[in-house]
């Protein structure tokens, strides 16, 4: 098998990748999803601000939304990658109707789960999405079954930080006039001007907030916006401008560092 991507309007909420040769993304960058990634053959090192966890074969690696990470092969025969990207709102869902509760969103407490079983039933649930000998609605019980098993194991009542300290509300600012402007060639003076703070200032209650520098922070943003263009099939020369790149290159060598194949790859993926 190739690489694929599955990905379709119908079920917005998910996105899985096969990816037959895994390639090092050194590039530290978050995702706005829950990621899951499982391998078949080699390692790969996944890299936290905190820790690194080698991934093997039989077991899942779980990612956070918003945990800044990175990989780097931890040997050149690392392959039959999967990886599934949930969107937050499915989520919420899941774990409201497991606990009965209000809550935001739940952090999984483990990065790593070392069990066969959760791998065999994960790679499973990813073929499944690529075959057509299932049906949509029973990939999607598949789906839910093994999310929801998950969230009774590797779960706990913690919510994501909320602070509402001077410097974070300031940072969140910052944040929101970067989104505003992004398809700007926004610099530092620009920021320092609107908030009426040092540019020093400006860099280090950023980075204390959001785990990455400005310019890391952007191009993380802009990556993902492109990625949403792109799966609506919209030219790449019309998504490099849209998403705030200079130009088509530029947008190609961000995107193969985050995503490790290039946008024309992505779209010919899934529209293919």
């Amino acid at each position: 098998m190739s690489n694929k991507i599955f990905k379709k309007e119908k079920l917005p909420f998910i996105e899985i990748r096969y990816i037959k040769e895994v390639r090092s993304c050194e590039k530290k960058h978050c995702h706005k999803e829950l990621v899951f990634t499982a391998i078949k053959q080699g390692s790969i090192d996944i890299i936290f601000e905190n820790k690194t966890d080698s991934l093997k074969p039989n077991e899942l690696s779980i990612i956070n939304p918003q945990e800044i990470h990175c990989a780097q092969l931890h040997d050149n025969l690392c392959k039959d990658c999967y990886v599934m990207y949930l969107d937050n709102t499915l989520m919420s869902d899941l774990q409201n109707s497991l606990f009965e509760d209000n809550i935001e969103y739940l952090l999984f407490n483990t990065s790593l789960v070392k069990d066969k079983r959760v791998h065999k039933t994960f790679v499973s649930l990813c073929e499944s999405f690529f075959s057509n000998d299932t049906d949509s609605i029973e990939k999607e019980e598949n789906l839910i079954e093994f999310i929801l098993s998950l969230l009774k194991q590797y779960t706990s009542k913690t919510l994501f930080k909320k602070t509402d300290n001077k410097n974070s509300i300031q940072a969140k600012k910052i944040e929101k006039y970067l989104l505003e402007n992004i398809e700007e060639d926004i610099l530092l003076e620009d920021i320092s001007q609107y908030m009426n703070l040092s540019i020093v200032h400006i860099l280090r209650i950023f980075k204390k907030e959001f785990g990455l520098p400005i310019h890391s922070y952007l191009i993380n943003k802009k990556v993902h916006i492109a990625k949403d263009l792109l799966a609506k099939n919209i030219a790449i020369s019309e998504v490099a401008q849209r998403s705030g790149f200079f130009d088509q290159s530029h947008l190609n060598r961000s995107f193969k560092r985050v995503f490790q194949l290039t946008p024309k790859e992505y779209q010919k993926n899934i529209f293919s």
